[in-house]
């Protein structure tokens, strides 16, 4: 009932259908009155959604190389605040998920909006690309596989759920990446069990080189116990010529042994069970087990810009309380998503087989996740607080936070505020990712 009832609110939330003489207004163009990733350039009607200007490509006269962006906006003020009493005021803005949080912990969370600041910004390059894209990408295999594409996201004026979902997949996030961050469960007495990960990943998709798209490893550096556990996973285009292909190894000296069972509901060890393996970056692995519907573009309040709770120094212990993060560390602000709704094919299972995918207009970056189970109940909720690297310019993950609804806990990852921040440009080659390394690599 509660899918009915959201589903109803959305429809009538959408434009009414224009009469026949308005069906032959120009379609906005890419590049100009769209941008080059298909956003919507101008601002919304009450402006509280500013114009694209093209991003966050000036870096703060304080940033150092090898040091966390500071925050550009610092000195912003808050716009207002949601709160449990404001649900039915703003529920179109807000996902399922939020609101779930919003009525379990009505007393210590809340939703703090700040303006709208459409950081989120790429090299021409890929702009460039992107535009090709738009004329030479095309999909086969019922979806499955991509052809046509490289560089940028393949499809900037999406025409269904499944190119909407290979945007995220391909989003650009540079061609190699390796960070070192934690990933922490917090527990209801306060405590803070965490595990060290490096991870690494080669885009050949994004430096334009045919093949795998992708390639990344997570190795376990510490607690005691865990250190050179690893995973690997190879990425695909075509999944009929080349399966996604996963490994794992068990310690440091272990062997690396084929982990098949690694992919779609498979729970993800390294969050306590929390997420599942397609829920890794949000969503990732093939695209094969769902239908993917393309809903609409909306304006909602999403997490973004989330310096402050990447701020340097800040230790975990001062802003991750027992069932979420403390919000006065939060920032969400209004930005337009494409909303995609994914259901299980007839024929398989999958331990949570409805979601609601909220992507970023202007990166394609999945930054909410509704997640239901076969109940359709709400069960988890996933959501990206991401920052833009003006040097590079990049627009990226920073941090990853997934709710347990019905379990009172939640996992987050990618905490780096005492180390380093990631390092693009790394040089790497495919090779490093083959899973005879995971035999003689150990520990790095």
């Amino acid at each position: 009932m509660k899918r009915l009832l959201a589903t109803l609110l959305l429809m009538l939330s959408l434009p009414a259908a224009a009469p026949a003489a308005a069906e032959e207004a120009p379609v906005p163009a890419l590049g100009i009155e769209l941008t080059p990733y298909g956003a919507v350039r101008a601002g919304n009607r009450t402006r509280a959604i500013p114009a694209w200007t093209g991003g966050l490509t000036q870096a703060p006269k304080d940033h150092a190389a090898g040091r966390h962006v500071p925050d550009p906006y610092d000195e912003d003020g808050r716009w207002f605040t949601v709160g449990p009493a404001d649900i039915d005021r703003y529920k179109l803005r807000l996902s399922a998920g939020l609101q779930a949080l919003l009525q379990k912990h009505p007393t210590s969370f809340e939703i703090p909006l700040f303006p709208t600041r459409r950081s989120a910004a790429f090299p021409q390059r890929v702009y460039d690309e992107t535009l090709e894209n738009a004329t030479r990408a095309k999909l086969g295999e019922n979806g499955l596989a991509l052809s046509g594409a490289k560089i940028g996201v393949p499809f900037p004026l999406p025409a269904n759920g499944v190119q909407a979902m290979w945007n995220h997949i391909l989003r650009w996030r540079g061609e190699t990446v390796s960070r070192t961050s934690a990933t922490i469960l917090p527990t209801q007495t306060g405590e803070l069990p965490q595990t060290l990960y490096r991870e690494d990943r080669l885009s050949t998709y994004a430096a334009g080189q045919e093949g795998r798209p992708a390639f990344y490893r997570r190795t376990a550096l510490s607690p005691k116990g865990v250190p050179g556990a690893t995973l690997l996973l190879h990425g695909t285009l075509n999944p009929i010529q080349s399966g996604f292909s996963a490994w794992f190894r068990a310690g440091e000296t272990g062997k690396g042994v084929r982990a098949p069972d690694f992919a779609y509901d498979t729970p993800d060890p390294a969050t306590g069970g929390i997420r599942t393996a397609d829920m890794l970056d949000m969503f990732s692995g093939p695209l094969d087990r769902f239908d993917f519907t393309l809903v609409s573009r909306r304006e909602m309040y999403v997490p973004y810009n989330a310096y402050r709770m990447n701020t340097p120094s800040l230790a975990p212990v001062d802003f991750l309380w027992p069932n979420h993060p403390n919000p006065q560390f939060l920032r969400y602000e209004m930005h337009r998503v494409w909303v995609v709704e994914a259901k299980v094919k007839p024929g398989y299972r999958h331990a949570l087989p409805e979601r609601t995918y909220y992507l970023d207009e202007d990166s394609w970056q999945i930054v909410m996740a509704d997640h239901y189970n076969a109940k359709g109940e709400l069960v988890r909720y996933s959501e990206v607080h991401g920052i833009t690297d003006p040097r590079i310019p990049v627009f990226y993950p920073a941090i990853e936070i997934t709710y347990d609804l019905a379990g009172d806990r939640y996992v987050i990852s990618g905490v780096d505020n005492l180390l380093k921040p990631p390092a693009f440009g790394t040089p790497m080659k495919p090779e490093e990712f083959a899973p005879e390394t995971l035999t003689k690599r150990g520990r790095r």
